[in-house]
């Protein structure tokens, strides 16, 4: 079976963002000047800030990482998202695994990413070195050859409408679950879905996988639902928690 693993790259500041390097954010008002951790990789040079970067980690990445094969046999695919710590002094720290396809799949990305350790520049608050989170999300697709971005697309839509249909007119919490856990899958940065997969973790019972979906679309930002969701997690109950929602329409 030939397969293909392709690498989203998401720097973390403030805010999140994905697909493309971060420049340097700088704060006028406040006089802040902030600039994200840069991977130099192993035979770089360190000091030059001309080199490394996004299209030097994904080469890394891509000698370096194996499809495991566990994964490959189930037929496991979609995006893995791992946030890391680069510390002051180019250490990688505190692994979290924000987006799980597997077991395996979160073994395999955290290894090769701690094999980067110390192959890293800093990031720089006012041009001093500081700790600074990190994400990186890496896309396991089963077949080469294939546009993963559209299939990845076409799935997430697909589940997402028979989600829908699950939760809204049936009622299936269970099954509407399954659903998002699907589109989360393929589409980890989707907060409509995450919030979806929310209140059926939580009707079922699991609040503090809720929990952790609704701190997650929060912690994304742009949502009209940020204001709210902080009180999700004190509700004792799904229809206290629905009859919120429904008093914001």
């Amino acid at each position: 079976m030939k397969t293909t693993i392709i690498f989203f790259l998401s720097m973390i500041i403030s805010v999140n963002s994905f697909g493309q390097e971060k420049k340097q954010y700088t704060d006028e008002i406040k006089g802040i000047s902030v600039s994200p951790p840069r991977f130099v990789g192993d035979e770089l040079n360190i000091g030059d800030t001309k080199t490394g970067g996004n299209v030097e980690l994904i080469n890394y990445l891509n000698k370096n990482i194996q499809y495991p094969e566990n994964s490959l046999l189930w037929g496991k695919e979609g995006r893995e998202v791992i946030q890391y710590v680069v510390t002051s002094n180019g250490r990688l720290t505190d692994f979290h695994v924000l987006n799980s396809i597997s077991p395996e799949m979160d073994q395999e990305a955290i290894r090769v990413l701690k094999t980067t350790d110390r192959m890293w520049n800093p990031g720089l608050n006012n041009g001093k070195p500081v700790d600074m989170e990190n994400e990186i999300s890496l896309a396991f697709k089963l077949y080469e050859g294939t546009d993963h971005v559209k299939e990845f697309l076409v799935q997430a839509k697909h589940y997402f409408a028979k989600g829908g249909k699950k939760l809204f007119f049936k009622g299936d919490m269970k099954s509407a679950l399954r659903c998002y856990k699907k589109v989360v899958s393929y589409m980890p940065y989707d907060k409509c879905s995450l919030l979806s997969r929310g209140i059926c973790k939580f009707d079922l019972g699991d609040k503090e996988g809720a929990c952790q979906d609704w701190n997650r679309v929060k912690s994304l930002g742009g949502f009209e639902s940020n204001s709210y969701l902080n009180n999700f997690c004190e509700f004792k109950g799904y229809s206290e928690m629905m009859s919120m929602l429904q008093d914001k329409e």
